[in-house]
């Protein structure tokens, strides 16, 4: 990678400027330089633009800015409710303390890896991606729609991702993570995430063994054994060497039951405080 310029933003026109003429979005850096970009030759410093890492916004909703670090995400206290939840998803990530020092959670999305565990967390807590748009607009799209496929976002040329909302529903649900991989501190091979709002809507994301986020959302949590069926029964499963496809759809459909059954157990010991 050749590198000959590096645009120092000060205002949004700048961005969408630099990025129509080539150049890439920069902020932690940890996925640009986790591989070959031969024809790169700009980086477009999204930290220039000072975004605040994470807003209470007027509804109640989450903002958190796309530049925010993984460890500015999960220290924060307005994160606090949903901590163990992000401390659990954001681990599952094959990084040591300086990538959560300096990779983004934004970053982690627009990397667009299959095994991206910022992607399960945002997808899981129902967040929307904010994207900044050439013409001066803002449009949204549902972090589970935001990634495509491996290594490719929904991302047009001079679009970049300002922010991801996390609505204020998500921050008083539960959460349950389970990881799979050939060995304890490989890149994950499956990684199914679930979410039980308060009403007892049911949520399951399964990433890494997929090529891109699948959602499945259930009125009342759903058994352990039509979690395993509905997993399973997803049409495309990820082969590359962190694992065969089979055995991913094998353990997927095992760490779905595992994620319903701690779940639905969640939901008993809560109603169950409820009737004291």
């Amino acid at each position: 990678m050749t590198v000959t310029d590096l645009h120092r933003p000060r205002e949004r026109a700048d961005v969408h400027a630099a990025l129509l003429a080539g150049a890439m979005p920069l902020a932690g850096g940890t996925a640009l330089h986790g591989e070959r970009h031969e024809h790169l030759a700009g980086l477009v410093d999204l930290v220039d633009l000072g975004w605040q890492d994470l807003e209470v916004l007027p509804d109640g909703d989450l903002r958190a800015a796309a530049t925010a670090s993984l460890r500015t995400v999960l220290d924060h206290p307005l994160t606090a409710p949903i901590r163990p939840f992000l401390h659990d998803t954001f681990s599952c990530l094959l990084a040591s303390w300086k990538i959560w020092s300096r990779g983004t959670w934004g970053g982690n999305l627009c990397a667009a890896l299959p095994a991206g565990a910022g992607t399960a967390a945002a997808c899981t807590l129902g967040a929307v991606a904010e994207i900044w748009t050439p013409n001066g607009d803002t449009r949204t799209v549902p972090a589970a729609g935001l990634v495509n496929g491996p290594g490719t976002t929904v991302l047009a040329p001079g679009e970049v991702l300002r922010a991801l909302r996390i609505p204020a529903s998500s921050l008083t649900a539960r959460y349950a993570v389970r990881r799979n991989s050939l060995v304890p501190s490989g890149r994950s091979a499956s990684l199914v995430t679930g979410r039980l709002d308060p009403g007892g809507r049911c949520t399951l994301v399964v990433t890494a063994a997929v090529p891109a986020p699948e959602v499945l959302t259930w009125a009342v949590p759903p058994s352990p054994a039509e979690a395993t069926e509905a997993v399973r029964a997803l049409p495309h499963w990820y082969s590359d060497p962190q694992g065969d496809p089979r055995w991913r759809r094998h353990v997927a459909g095992l760490a779905a039951a595992a994620v319903t059954a701690e779940l639905a157990t969640t939901l008993a010991a809560t109603r169950g405080e409820e009737t004291r």
